[in-house]
């Protein structure tokens, strides 16, 4: 039962009184949204003394510098250890980084070099026009006697002001908490007044104007600093809250000893995102004698911890319902090497893979690539250990894991985790039945991703078939040789039964290779023969010599005196998202849509919280995109079939426009079959496949995802339409039908793995669509590479034209110089 404002009042002051004990300090909690006062320890320390602020005043040396466009988010700078320079020299606590700091680390972890030099090339005017206007150097108004106004720098500006550590700055507590407030709150500078909840109204001094994107680095800088920065050792990120804060040390007035202080602030919220101005419902100052900051948010838990008894509070991260609609409670994950169960949630579990699994990776948006794979598994996989009373186990068995007090809470790279982590908290992908896919992941494809068939011998679903991936090309495993002595090789053959040849080992021989190049069945012959899997043999020689020699099936081998000399590409079983190739997809400026997109082909990138309105501009053609789950084609008011073709009409679609549609889908699929003939090819069975016409463009764009001005999209074997009318108006009816077609040909041909330029070129000219095309003008000279990245996320339908002509200018270049077959030789899989 929720308490009385008045009662939990009393609770926080007993609890601060308490906290405080017999240290020389204060403490001050106020309601942020109204400047109410809820408990003060010590109001003469807190309205009558000033004091250097220390690096409590970071935050807004930070926005002094944004404000004057000396400094954005992606400002980085290396923190050399220390400053010294002009007789002052201040040292950096934090742990070491060999990577370069953001402003946002630089706040977590409150990084006196990086703001050093910042206040180099500040200027007083700069620092003290934001300093006054968030009230410091006037009293604040609290309803208090001999209130001190503090002090701003006057033709007195150095880096000891920019950190906070000088006389010619100075502040008392409750100036510092109301500024604080007012950056957390939106701008809005209230005056504090201790008086009681009841009747209670809102003074207001002044609204000051903070850009959200400079308020969003200020705010994630404070949540680090509780999550992994210099006030983690507080465990505040523990509590059902979303605390943030900013611990500062200061030298105190007489110069020797030093003074803490710590400002956090509490809110209610459902998700790992940052708070709005107006959801944050408690803020609190500790300011402690002879202490350092960190001690302040130990002090500070306390207080918070009643508030949370004290208050209705709602836990910092909601459970994440599965694909049934049923909310897991937790995750309980296996800790091998302690040989200890650790319950965690979703979100936090995902944290911990990512800290494992993708450590080295510094492109944010792999970064994000990788948490929705790995949460995607997790709701796809939960309950794998089951017999042995948990969900997952930390090893590569499952996924690799680590908590944070095994990664290092102050790593630049934990941080990094968290934010992809929090970014994309709740996003799954799903198949066309709505369903988790099997998101699996590896190091490095070597140039093809795997088909799950062929590696493993299970049946494939359509994102599991292998993509070609060219962006791997130039990083690191995609080629590799390795040399294993043949005596070395049989006797680890000798542990499995299905490879044991016995003491001598003669030959090994790729019988079968799939479609990706990787051996899919090897014959190994020494004193008995033995048949078995690519994947399998790797399995068995890594288990036993180490997973760093054969390091995938996508190999070559050739005997070389005493050694067997194995040439291969790529590092893992290669299904599904490629790290490797990721990290270069984000380098060149791809999203994660676009990097899941392009690794499972086919599947839809939801929230598994509640599905996020589809709005994203997508290719208006492609089969190669996130999608939402498939229309039910039984709720359609019209359904007809011909030998080839099911349609699912919505909409005032007459019997005759029907008939038509489906004779210019078997007159397109007979001329694609002759074409594929000429160019000794068969026609894929591709049963038969589905058409679904929309009542309204605004069915056809929700459904879809696509823009309002995209003819039709093609998902696999299902083309997607808008209104038969529509399209017969703008006169592109009967070739979007044709073009369409052709993408679901092209589709079973090559698997999802011809690039776009060249199947949008080849279906452009198969539908006749050239001359529309020829005319636009040439603006730029794309590469294939270029205009491949381009063609995956079109700003405009006058972007789209454009790149869809470069396209059919590119095929029919090579159309006349090799002729048609060898395109449709060219998307074709063998």
């Amino acid at each position: 039962m929720q308490v009385s404002e008045a009662d939990s009042d009393a609770s926080l002051q007993k609890a601060a009184i308490s906290a405080l004990g017999e240290r020389e300090g204060t403490i001050i909690v106020m309601d942020p949204q109204s400047g109410r006062l809820r408990a003060v320890v010590n109001p003469r320390l807190a309205f009558e003394q000033t004091f250097p602020p220390g690096s409590a005043i970071k935050p807004f040396t930070a926005l002094a510098a944004m404000r004057a466009g000396m400094m954005d988010r992606e400002s980085l700078r290396q923190c050399s250890g220390k400053y010294a320079r002009d007789g002052f020299e201040i040292v950096c606590s934090h742990p070491k980084s060999n990577s370069p700091f953001s402003p946002v680390q630089a706040l977590a972890f409150s990084c006196n070099d990086y703001f050093a030099h910042l206040g180099e090339r500040l200027s007083e005017g700069a620092f003290n026009s934001t300093l006054a206007a968030f009230g410091f150097g006037r009293r604040t108004g609290v309803n208090a006697s001999s209130e001190a106004e503090g002090r701003l720098p006057q033709n007195e500006w150095g880096v000891r002001v920019a950190l906070g550590e000088s006389e010619h700055l100075l502040v008392t507590p409750i100036q510092l908490l109301v500024a604080y407030a007012a950056l957390a709150n939106g701008g809005h500078l209230y005056r504090p007044r201790q008086d009681k909840a009841a009747g209670f109204t809102a003074q207001e001094h002044s609204r000051i104007s903070i850009a959200p994107a400079q308020r969003e680095v200020l705010i994630e800088g404070m949540r680090g600093a509780v999550r992994y920065g210099t006030a983690a050792r507080a465990d505040l990120d523990s509590l059902p809250l979303y605390v943030f804060g900013k611990t500062g040390t200061s030298t105190s007035s007489n110069g020797f000893r030093t003074n803490g202080w710590f400002l956090g602030f509490a809110a209610d919220q459902s998700q790992t995102r940052l708070p709005a101005p107006d959801n944050i419902h408690l803020a609190i100052l500790v300011f402690l004698k002879r202490a350092h900051g960190a001690q302040g948010a130990e002090i500070a838990r306390s207080v918070l911890e009643e508030y949370t008894r004290g208050e209705k509070v709602v836990a910092s991260e909601k459970p994440l319902p599965d694909s049934r609609g049923a909310a897991p409670v937790a995750v309980k994950v296996h800790l091998v090497r302690a040989g200890v169960t650790k319950t965690v949630s979703l979100e936090d579990y995902v944290r911990g893979v990512l800290a494992a699994e993708a450590s080295v990776e510094d492109e944010i948006e792999a970064l994000k690539a990788q948490a929705v794979a790995s949460r995607t598994f997790a709701l796809r996989n939960r309950g794998r250990h089951a017999g042995d009373g948990y969900d997952f186990c930390s090893t590569t068995h499952c996924q690799r894991f680590v908590a944070d007090e095994e990664a290092g809470r102050n790593s630049p790279q934990l941080e990094r985790a968290r934010r992809a982590a929090a970014e994309t908290a709740g996003e799954v992908l799903r198949d066309e039945r709505g369903q988790p896919i099997d998101a699996y992941f590896h190091a490095a494809c070597g140039g093809m991703t795997a088909n799950i068939e062929s590696l493993w011998g299970v049946a494939a679903p359509p994102y599991l078939r292998g993509v070609r991936d060219d962006y791997c090309a130039t990083m690191p495993h995609r080629n590799w040789v390795q040399a294993i002595p043949a005596a070395q090789l049989a006797a680890a053959l000798r542990s499995d039964p299905q490879s044991d040849v016995g003491a001598r080992l003669n030959e090994i021989r790729v019988m079968k290779r799939d479609a990706s190049g990787r051996a899919e069945m090897i014959a190994l012959e020494g004193e008995r023969e033995r048949v078995l899997r690519g994947w399998d043999f790797k399995l068995i020689v890594g288990r036993t010599l180490g997973w760093n020699l054969v390091k995938s099936s996508r190999f070559e081998v050739s005997r070389v005196g005493k050694d067997f000399v194995f040439r291969g590409g790529g590092f893992g079983h290669g299904l599904g998202l490629c790290q490797e190739g990721a990290h270069v997809m984000a380098r060149r400026g791809m999203s994660r849509r676009q990097i899941l997109s392009y690794y499972f082909p086919g599947t839809n990138l939801s929230n598994c919280a509640a599905r996020q309105p589809h709005g994203e501009t997508a290719n208006a053609r492609s089969a190669f995109f996130l999608q939402p789950a498939s229309l039910d084609l039984s709720a359609s008011r019209v359904t007809r079939s011909s030998e080839h073709f099911r349609a699912a009409f919505s909409g005032d679609a007459g019997e005759r426009e029907v008939a038509e549609t489906l004779r210019t889908l078997e007159a397109a699929r007979a001329d694609v079959a002759r074409r594929l003939k000429q160019a000794a090819l068969t026609l894929p069975d591709t049963k038969q496949t589905e058409l679904v016409v929309y009542a309204t463009t605004g069915d056809f764009t929700g459904a879809t995802g696509c823009p309002p001005w995209a003819a039709a999209v093609t998902r696999g074997n299902t083309i997607h339409l808008q209104p038969l009318g529509t399209l017969r108006r703008r006169g592109v009816l009967d070739a979007t039908l044709r073009h369409e077609y052709v993408h679901v040909v092209i589709e079973a041909l090559g698997r999802g793995r011809a690039p776009r330029w060249l199947v949008e070129g080849l279906a452009i000219h198969v539908a006749g669509e050239g001359r529309s095309y020829a005319n636009l003008p040439r603006n730029t000279t794309l590469s294939p590479e270029e205009l491949e990245q381009k063609l995956a996320r079109p700003a405009s339908a006058q972007e789209m034209r454009e790149l869809y002509a470069a396209a059919w200018r590119e095929v029919s270049g090579i159309i006349r110089a090799e002729g048609e077959a060898k395109v449709w030789q060219r998307v074709a899989v063998r």
